[in-house]
């Protein structure tokens, strides 16, 4: 049988990047009006980023001419400026490098250290994440996997060991963490030190409130169904109390209750 080639590479259209080696004045503006020309066919040509070291030129007229070119040079994104970042897992530097998902932070150690950060919209990179902590005593309900904890950009949760095949996941209880205490991110330490149960003895689980980007608990009955307690962090210490039917967890509805109850004759 007729052997295929079974190694793919991820290409960045090549308008996202510039040549470092001629990004200076009028060598910029020729580098980036310059079109190259199919060989075969003198047709222009289509690039794509293959790394930093590499940039390949395709034929426009491409699958009908098979003409190509491979560039080799120094390339780095457009629109970025700023310095390197400093990786939270070796203390190496992390530089900016395109992906199948967009743009993202690399560490230079690669493949010894293989920490990533996402590139948020604002140009920051992402804030670093916590490694995932196994926790194989939760047992999945949806496959024979256990629960893994696991940071996202909507603060932690627990998923399925067996992910992607099973994409279960549910809110960490704080007694969960607790007993993996010594396994969290210093970051974490603080929910998992948090009280466990509301006043009526219901679990207290751990919640993110994605517009104050800030952790907050929330106590929940067998069934699923709130229990009307929450607990929120005030930098030293969690303040327990009732949670309003209005607003719920964003104590909107809080508020107003306070601000009406005040103006009631």
């Amino acid at each position: 049988p007729k052997e295929r080639c079974t190694e793919t590479l991820n290409l960045q259209p090549g308008d996202e990047m510039v040549n470092v080696e001629a990004e200076n004045g009028e060598a910029e503006a020729r580098e980036l009006l310059r079109k190259r020309r199919c060989p075969k066919c003198g047709m222009a040509m289509d690039p794509y980023l293959i790394d930093e070291n590499r940039k390949l030129h395709v034929c426009g007229d491409n699958p009908d001419c098979p003409g190509y070119e491979v560039e080799e040079g120094t390339f780095r994104l457009k629109g970025y400026d700023g310095p390197t970042i400093t990786c939270d897992k070796c203390g190496a530097d992390m530089q900016l490098k395109a992906g199948r998902f967009g743009k993202y932070f690399g560490c230079t150690r690669y493949p010894e250290c293989r920490n990533t950060r996402k590139l948020l919209r604002d140009g920051t990179p992402a804030p670093p994440k916590a490694d995932p902590v196994p926790m194989p005593e939760l047992k999945c309900e949806k496959s024979d996997g256990h629960f893994v904890l696991r940071d996202g950009a909507a603060g932690i949760f627990l998923a399925s060991s067996n992910y992607p095949k099973s994409r279960e996941t549910r809110a960490p209880r704080v007694e969960d963490l607790a007993r993996h205490r010594d396994e969290l991110d210093p970051k974490l330490l603080f929910l998992a030190d948090a009280p466990r149960t509301d006043p009526d003895g219901n679990p207290f689980y751990v919640r993110f409130a994605r517009k104050t980007k800030s952790y907050y608990l929330r106590g929940e009955t067998d069934d699923g169904k709130q229990s009307g307690w929450i607990a929120r962090w005030d930098g030293s210490c969690w303040n327990v109390e009732k949670a309003s039917s209005k607003g719920g967890a964003t104590g909107t509805g809080r508020r107003r209750a306070a601000r009406e109850k005040k103006v009631a004759p």
